[in-house]
Order: structure tokens, then C-alpha cells, then sequence
């Protein structure tokens, strides 16, 4: 699990409880090493495991060995470091140079420590929400197989949330059964925007409650009980799992309270950063319309991944979700866009491909379409249509650990090259 690593001297115990608290409520979690702990081995271990350092600067922290030893540590580990000012002490030294910040963020303005806190925790895992105004472009195979080549890439740990009503990711890897049976339980996506039976077992499920919100806070259940494993990967720290869907999350685009809605989106993304803390990539499956569950994956993302056909009719859908982006979004917490080339015939580059990438539709889409295209393509392929039996593991219709057949292996080029470039991109936004 990643986490905040705080910091710290002796002489800031207040600023350091207060800090503490405010993170864990925020939903980002955070580990100090307390100063009687005799094993640098221990801070070291904590400090390895960590997503990003605050380091509360002091008039002892400035001459502390322990502080130097933290900073240092987390230098070579390459981890974002942010220095908050604990007093009103000049800082210089050892704590200027090595932090070569202005140290603008100070103890007394916890809202902007948690905003700088909050996008430090969120670059460690990145949201992609897998988007296209227009139906039947391929999301939920984009969703499943670059996902898949992502983990497989690099190891990595990947959570796949299902929030399309339809539910076609999930039945894509389990029966459909299987995903109402887990819904009954409200081992499924319901639970990450209302209380439910899965946070206390004696409550009615939100899923019956069409014409009720709960706007009751509640903690995040934990990962095991509300993801399922896609892969049997025994032999790294790798992992792929899912949170099922369900049909009952499309009550919240009947719901007229508005406040109940904001409230429940809240959960939803506060959520989320609960489970950031175990992944490295999470990918929203969404369905093609603008509603509120498409606000909620706008607003939890990092970046939109939006597989698109090469033709014009792909363009209107194109054109819809820039729009979509624009008007549910702040320009400050705006997600990139990347547009995803999918289905394309590779004898050679189409002549409508080569037009959009030299930016012969930006005008009429009315934006810069050219420059948001992804470099890598996927190709049309019977390989993408998996057949498999109910029998089988979840894992079999991943295309980079199973299939068989010609042409195969340019389907997993094409999938890992598209996986590598996602991965370059959302390492530059961070």
C-alpha cells in the first residue's frame, strides 16, 4: 500500500497529529516513523513504500539527522518531496538546498497542503476513464486488453471499475450470474458511491432504493472484498481485478436531488483515492452517454482514452466528448485527452487516418484533434472477438497471456506498444 510518508523532528509533535488527521480525512493515507523507533531500517522500509514525503520543516528539523536521513532516502528513490513549513524559523542549510523549494506551503494553510498532498497521491496512480460519446468504437475491449498489456508490461498492479449500467466488462470475464450474485451482495460498483451491505451487513442495499440517496459517510470497504482477480499471477506483484457493475447505478440519472448527487459523487471519488493507494493504474469503463455517472469518471480521471474508427462517423463522437470534457469539467482538474485509433485496416495508413493526424478535422471538431492522437493503433482482428466457455478463467480472454492463431503476435505488439505510450503519457502529467 503507498502512502504519504510525514517527516518530522521532535519538536513538531502538534503539527504533526494535525497533518495526520487532516490527510486520513481527505482519503489519502499517511506513516511517520515516531523519533524513539532505535531500527533506521524501519523508516527506511516505510519510507520505500511511500508515494510522496512531506517533511515538515522546523527549527529542529533544519539539524536533524533523522530528517536528513528521510530526505536522502527519499531523493534516491526519486519520490516527490513537498516541504511544509511547521514554524516560523528562517530556513536555510542543508533544507533549502536539498529541497530547492520556497517552501510557500506552511501548516497554517492545511487547504492548500491537502491540494498539493492530493495531486502528489494521485500521480502515483494514475485514473484513465475509457470514453466516446458514440457507441460501438470498442471501450470495453480497449478497456480489458490495453489494460491487461499495461499490467503485463510492468508488472503492475491494475483495478478496472465497471461503470457502465450495461455492464459488458464485467460479463466479458464472468457469467452474468456470477456479477448479480456479487451485486446482491453489494460486492459491486454501487459500493463505491453509497453506504451499503458491504459496509455494515445489517443495512438495506442502496441498489433497492431507487428513489433514496444514502448520503451517509462511510470507509471504504476493503480491496478484497470488492474487486475480483482477473489473473493468477503467483510469480510477481502484479495484479488485475475488476469491480463488478450492475444495471441499479443508472437510478442516479433519475434522481432529482441535486445535493444527494453531489454527495454521492464525493463518496465515489474519495473512494477512489482509498484504492489508489493499492494500484498503479485504475481504468473506469463508461458508457456513451453524458450523464452523471460520466461527470463522476471526468472528474476522478487523469486522462480520457477514447478509441475512435477511421472514419467521419467517429468524428461527431469525438467532437461531443471534447465538449462533454469542457463543459463537466474545471480547467484546473481537466483531464488530457488521448485518442486511440481503433479497428484499422494495416495494409497501409488510410488516407482519412493520415488527414486527422496532419490535422485536416481539427476545425471542424473544434480542437486540436491532430495532437491528442495516440501514435499506436490497434488493428482489426477476429482475435479480439474472444470465444471462449463460462468454464474457462477470467484470464483466458486476455489476449496478451492467451489465444491462438495467425496473427497473434502483431495484436500483442500492437497492445503493448499502445500499452508503453499510455504509460509515457501519463508519466509526463505527472
Amino acid at each position: 500500500m503507498s502512502h504519504a510518508f510525514i517527516a518530522h523532528a521532535e519538536d513538531q509533535l502538534d503539527a504533526l497529529l494535525e497533518l495526520s488527521e487532516n490527510l486520513r480525512r481527505a482519503g489519502i493515507p499517511s506513516r511517520y516513523v515516531p523519533h524513539d523507533e532505535p531500527n533506521r531500517a524501519t523508516s527506511d522500509r516505510v519510507i520505500d513504500e511511500a508515494s510522496f514525503m512531506i517533511v515538515l520543516v522546523s527549527f529542529d528539523a533544519m539539524k536533524s539527522k533523522t530528517v536528513k536521513s528521510d530526505i536522502a532516502r527519499a531523493r534516491r528513490n526519486g519520490l516527490t518531496i513537498l516541504p511544509v513549513r511547521a514554524d516560523r524559523t528562517r530556513v536555510g542549510g542543508f533544507v533549502r538546498s536539498e529541497l530547492g523549494k520556497d517552501l510557500e506551503l506552511t501548516i497554517d494553510d492545511m487547504e492548500g497542503v491537502l491540494e498539493a498532498a492530493q495531486n502528489a497521491y494521485r500521480a502515483g496512480c494514475p485514473v484513465v476513464a475509457v470514453m466516446n460519446m458514440k457507441g460501438g468504437v470498442g471501450k470495453t475491449t480497449i478497456t480489458a486488453q490495453v489494460a491487461a498489456a499495461y499490467q503485463k508490461s510492468g508488472s503492475g498492479r491494475v483495478l478496472l471499475v465497471d461503470l457502465d449500467p450495461q455492464y459488458n466488462l464485467s460479463q466479458l470475464f464472468f457469467p452474468a450470474g456470477d456479477a448479480d450474485e456479487a451485486a446482491a451482495r453489494d460486492a459491486s460498483v454501487i459500493s463505491l458511491f453509497e453506504k451499503s451491505k458491504l459496509h455494515d451487513p445489517s443495512r438495506q442495499s442502496p441498489a433497492d432504493l431507487w428513489n433514496k440517496l444514502s448520503i451517509e459517510p462511510f470507509t471504504a470497504a476493503a480491496r478484497d472484498t470488492i474487486s475480483h482477480p482477473l489473473i493468477k499471477n503467483e510469480n510477481s506483484r502484479g495484479r488485475l481485478d475488476i469491480v463488478f457493475g450492475q444495471f441499479e447505478i443508472s437510478k442516479y440519472a433519475f434522481s432529482t436531488d441535486g445535493e444527494g448527487l453531489a454527495t454521492v459523487r464525493e463518496h465515489f471519488l474519495r473512494t477512489l483515492d482509498f484504492y489508489r493507494s493499492q494500484y498503479d493504474l485504475i481504468v473506469l469503463d463508461t458508457n456513451p452517454n453524458a450523464t452523471f455517472l460520466t461527470r463522476c469518471a471526468l472528474q476522478a480521471a487523469d486522462r480520457v482514452l477514447a478509441p475512435m474508427h477511421t472514419d467521419v462517423y467517429s468524428l461527431r463522437g469525438i467532437k461531443l466528448l471534447n465538449r462533454v470534457i469542457n463543459d463537466q469539467t474545471e480547467t484546473s482538474y481537466r483531464p488530457h485527452l488521448s485518442v486511440l485509433f481503433n479497428a484499422v485496416e494495416r495494409r497501409e495508413q488510410s488516407n482519412f487516418e493520415a488527414d486527422t493526424r496532419n490535422g485536416a478535422f481539427d476545425e471542424q471538431v473544434g480542437f486540436s484533434l491532430s495532437e491528442t492522437i495516440m501514435t499506436g493503433v490497434l488493428p482489426r482482428s477476429r482475435h479480439f472477438n474472444v470465444r471462449v466457455s463460462e468454464e474457462d478463467p477470467p484470464e483466458k480472454r486476455l489476449l496478451v497471456h492467451h489465444g491462438r492463431g495467425g496473427g497473434l503476435r502483431h495484436v500483442r505488439q500492437a497492445l503493448a506498444t499502445v500499452a508503453v505510450e499510455l504509460d509515457e503519457a501519463l508519466k509526463n502529467k505527472r
